[in-house]
């Protein structure tokens, strides 16, 4: 059966890439609206491309546009997002935008800013089909998942930054413990569905850009202070100076917080970031006959963040879900990421461009933390069963009840110390074709890419003695030493060809990947491999009235094997189909979509942070065939009131159910011993986000309101038993702002106002709590 559905899928791309060969188009009836579908709202577009989407030229660009980014519309000029008076206004809340096929969602300037959020976790959940898998509270380590797609470490979709693969090894080590700060965007975004073979190497669920703000179009300075609970504090200053052919601009970020959970002796539980970053340009006279523009960007961030994995046993959070154990005392995550870039575009005309970047990323960290026994490794299952035979005694140690009194009751403290390098040039064409009746907007990229893996692990031991650790007499212990690198050749073209009523799509992406692994323990025995893979997709748009469209698509979903897998572990492999309809007004717009994700193989990927036990770090396992589907709903709308004032809402809907093929016995742990048509772990059945907000001349008020359904920490069906049960969860955010003068306002938050705390996640070990009720109060200012 499962090949028989694969065929069918492969029939249906050769269908629409022969519809495509033979198709011809005309102008749209309608262009994509911007986030609060205002009638005056610029449209805007994800970007299409691997390279940073910079839609237009600067200011001191020719005065022919390039070429515009949403292939519905016929040629014209495009709003220039340097301009002094655009760049404010890039996008209101949620946009749906409109380059067909797939469903494309982003979240602007202003929805960004309406909630200072500064975890991403909480800024994407008002986009549907988003699923994201809670840790620290703050979204220090991103947990992002799409479509079924699993949310661990972000490591199964493409994570970029204007975009650049940001993840710290996207091909060796995809793991993503670094995500540019929320505070420093000025937009997220994401792309399922067929137009997702743009970006890669991870197809399957789809992408995230995290975009930086653009150079502006004049002299600006920009700054942001707050403060709030558990001694948050938030410092964000920006300066740019402009030329009429170049600028420059500078940004610094500080967040910090003493953190929110109370360790058993009174130890740190907080975190200090800091990020800064320079952006300078240089570009040819308007009067050029050939445009171009050259961009250099440098930036450097760090972390100490006194973060643990260790959990509470369900008894302990029922009474105190803040408390952390006095065995993780020692805990702390520090790291340090080093990005350089340069970028140079040249327009050739109005209607084409190529855009070529050479980028590289260093990524240095080490995380202490205390994972388990030297009699007891299996941390999750003591703090599951505290209980059971001795665990009794291990957990009253964990917790600082009890003293070591012998050698087996040494607490490991293992220390992973990674370092990371990726880099590499990508190069974009585009361009607009006519042909009588017949447009295209075609898209040509390709993409050299490298990047490696320094792994290594030391194991220390700690006796507890009277609620503190100290060193016990056991030697440190090397565990892991390994090392891993990976070469990709990526390429892809995809053309738009609109017709009357229709829009043709059709997309093809090769990647080809070469790895090597060398465990230096001698643990493993070296490898080297090079494999290639073949990515199609394509969809189709019809425009039913000028406001209603319908849409279908299909494409190859594929998540590449990293290097540290064993034999027969094969990459991820899906048929993922899409369909659904539009509706666009001035006032509304309206997405409903079903996705259908047909995996051939699904793979697990082993992590400290998804459970697995340190010698199964870096291991990877198949799942065979699963099938996952749902239904996303995206819509937002302006609501005009009385005396000026206006109320935007919107609804970010996402339905999901999955289903295992068959029945197995695996070693990974959310997956354990599957029965056919168990459900995959952490997948919701339900979400559910709403915003609004009353707005006037001088100041808004607005509420989110947040719901998801439980879930399973294990693979399963049937009701959901409590031991394995990460709970429903609503909660309810407020936001306030008054302007003070045009370039001035206070801002006052309140996320969580009903202080719902519950068990939102068991991995690694043990359960683990929402943020609490939390405010800030800020102030800000431009000039």
């Amino acid at each position: 059966m499962t090949n028989r559905r694969h065929h069918v899928g492969w029939l249906f791309c050769a269908l629409v890439f022969t519809g495509c060969a033979s198709a011809v188009a005309a102008p749209p009836l309608d262009a994509p609206l911007t986030d609060a579908p205002t009638p005056d709202a610029p449209a805007t577009d994800a970007p299409a491309t691997d390279a940073p989407a910079t839609d237009a030229p600067a200011t001191d660009a020719p005065a022919t546009a390039p070429v515009a980014d949403t292939p519905t519309a016929p040629p014209q000029p495009v709003p220039n997002p340097e301009d002094p008076v655009a760049a404010p206004d890039d996008s209101e809340t949620i946009e749906v935008v409109g380059r067909p096929p797939g469903a494309q969602a982003s979240i602007g300037r202003e929805q960004l800013e309406r909630n200072e959020y500064d975890d991403v976790h909480k800024a994407l959940a008002a986009i549907a089909g988003v699923y994201v898998r809670d840790e620290d509270g703050y979204g220090l380590r991103p947990n992002i998942g799409m479509r079924g797609v699993a949310a661990d470490r972000s490591a199964k979709i493409t994570l970029m930054e204007d975009g650049v693969l940001i993840a710290p090894a996207p091909y060796t080590a995809p793991a993503a413990y670094f995500a540019p700060l929320v505070t420093r965007l000025s937009r997220i975004a994401v792309t399922k569905g067929p137009a997702a073979i743009r970006f890669g190497p991870n197809t399957v669920g789809g992408a995230v850009d995290m975009q930086n703000e653009p150079m502006p179009g004049q002299r600006m300075g920009y700054v942001d202070i707050a403060g709030g609970s558990n001694l948050y504090g938030k410092l964000h200053l920006r300066a740019a100076e402009r030329g009429a052919q170049w600028g420059v601009m500078a940004e610094y970020v500080h967040l910090r917080s003493d953190g929110f959970k109370q360790l058993d002796n009174g130890g740190a539980t907080g975190f200090a970031k800091n990020d800064a970053q320079v952006t300078a340009f240089v570009a040819s006279p308007t009067s050029a006959q050939l445009y171009q523009r050259l961009e250099l960007r440098a930036g450097f961030a760090n972390e100490s963040s006194n973060e643990t994995y260790t959990g509470l046993t369900d008894q302990d959070f029922a009474a105190t879900p803040q408390r952390r154990y006095a065995g993780s005392q020692l805990d702390k995550m520090t790291w340090r990421h080093i990005r350089l870039r340069a970028t140079h575009r040249l327009e050739f005309s109005t209607r084409s461009r190529i855009e070529t970047v050479a980028y590289h990323h260093r990524f240095a960290r080490a995380w202490g933390k205390v994972d388990g026994f030297i009699g007891q490794r299996d941390f999750y299952g003591l703090l599951a069963r505290p209980t059971a035979g001795a665990n009794q005694i291990y957990y009253a140690i964990l917790s600082g009840q009890a003293d070591s009194s012998a050698p087996e009751e040494e607490l490991v403290l293992g220390t992973n110390d990674r370092s990371f390098v990726s880099q590499g040039v990508q190069s974009t064409f585009t361009t607009e074709r006519s042909h009588g009746a017949v447009t295209h907007h075609i898209d040509v990229g390709v993409r050299l890419h490298a990047d490696s893996a320094d792994r290594k692990r030391y194991e220390d031991t700690y006796n507890m003695t009277a609620g503190t650790l100290t060193r016990a007499a056991r030697p440190r212990a090397t565990v892991v030493d390994s090392d891993a690198a990976t070469l990709a050749l990526a390429g892809y073209a995809q053309d738009t060809a609109n017709w009357r009523k229709f829009e043709f799509t059709a997309g093809l992406r090769v990647e080809a990947i070469a790895y090597r692994f060398k465990d230096l323990l001698g643990a493993a025995p070296a490898k080297a491999e090079q494999y290639a893979v073949v990515l199609p997709g394509g969809g189709l748009v019809y425009h039913v009235t000028e406001r209603i469209s319908a849409l279908a698509g299909v494409h190859r979903g594929f998540v590449p094997v990293a290097p540290s897998a064993a034999a027969g572990v094969l990459p991820e492999s899906s048929i993922n189909y899409e369909a659904g309809a539009r509706y666009r007004s001035p006032v509304l717009s309206f997405d409903a979509i079903g996705f259908v994700s047909d995996y051939a193989n699904l793979k697990g990927s082993c992590t400290l942070a998804s459970g697995c036990m340190e010698v199964q770090d870096g291991a990877e396992f198949n799942g065979g065939a699963v099938l996952v589907y749902g239904l996303e709903v995206q819509s937002s709308a302006v609501i005009p009131l009385r005396q000026g004032y206006q109320l935007p809402v919107e609804l970010a809907l996402t339905e999901t159910r999955s289903s295992f093929r068959s029945s197995f016995d695996s070693e990974f742990p959310g997956w354990g011993q599957v029965a056919k048509h168990d459900e995959l772990p952490y997948l919701p059945h339900h979400q559910v986000t709403l915003s609004t907000q009353l707005q006037a001349k001088r100041w808004d008020v607005g509420a989110l309101a947040r719901w998801r359904s439980e879930s399973r920490d294990v693979a399963g069906q049937g009701p959901i038993v409590a031991a394995e049960r990460a709970d429903a969860l609503l909660t309810v955010d407020l936001s306030a702002h008054l302007r003070i003068r045009a370039a001035a306002e206070l801002y006052l938050t309140c996320n969580n106002l009903f202080d719902e705390q519950v068990i939102v996640s068991r991995r690694p070990y043990g359960a683990r709590p929402n943020s609490p009720r939390m405010f800030q109060l800020g102030y800000k200012g431009r000039f």
